[in-house]
C-alpha cells in the first residue's frame, strides 16, 4: 500500500484483463487504483498525482463535509430552517436505500455508497432527507419541497442507473 496524496490510503489492484487504462475510485476511506498487471506506479507518479488531486477535489466523504453540505442545502433551498440534529455516513444501508431520516430525533444517515457520486447527486439526496425533517410521507407537498433542487429528476435517473450497476457488479 502507498500513502495517498489525498486523504486515506491507496490500494493498487492489478488486473490481467485491464490492458491500458488506469482507474481510481473510493471505497470508504481507501482509494482503489485499478491498473494493468505491468503498469509501473512509480514511473507514472506525476500523472497519478494529478488523478488523485482531481478525485480529492471532488471528495465529500467526511461526516463534517456532509454536515457542511446539509447546512448549505438548508440555506439555499429552505432559508436555513430545515436542519438535522446530526448527519453522517453509514455502511448499513441496503442496495435500494440511499439515506434515511429519523423524524423523531432529526438524525439523517447517508449510505457510504454515495461517496462515489457527483456532488449534485448527493445534494439532491440531502435535500430529500432535509424535507423528511418537516414532512414524513412522500406526498405531493413533500415532492414540491424536494423538487426545489433543480436536478432532482436527473439524480433519480442517475441513482437508478448507479443501483443497477451495483447489482450487476454483485452478480444479481
Amino acid at each position: 500500500m502507498l500513502r495517498a496524496i489525498a486523504r486515506g490510503e491507496i490500494e493498487v489492484r492489478r488486473s490481467a484483463r485491464r490492458k491500458k487504462t488506469v482507474a481510481v475510485s473510493k471505497e470508504v476511506e481507501t482509494y482503489v487504483l485499478r491498473t494493468p498487471v505491468r503498469y509501473s506506479v512509480e514511473r507514472n507518479i506525476r500523472s497519478l498525482t494529478d488523478l488523485f488531486n482531481r478525485l480529492s477535489a471532488r471528495d465529500h466523504s467526511s461526516d463534517a463535509d456532509l454536515a457542511e453540505l446539509a447546512e448549505e442545502m438548508s440555506r439555499r433551498f429552505f432559508g436555513g430552517r430545515l436542519r438535522p440534529t446530526s448527519i453522517r455516513w453509514v455502511t448499513n444501508q441496503n442496495v435500494s436505500r440511499w439515506a434515511s431520516t429519523t423524524t423523531s430525533t432529526g438524525d439523517i444517515r447517508v449510505s457510504h455508497r454515495l461517496q462515489a457520486v457527483p456532488r449534485w447527486v448527493l445534494e439532491t439526496v440531502v435535500v430529500h432527507e432535509l424535507v423528511h425533517l418537516q414532512i414524513g410521507p412522500h406526498s405531493k407537498e413533500f415532492h414540491a419541497l424536494a423538487d426545489r433542487h433543480p436536478r432532482q429528476t436527473d439524480a433519480k435517473i442517475y441513482l437508478e442507473g448507479f443501483s443497477d450497476g451495483e447489482r450487476f457488479r454483485r452478480g444479481g
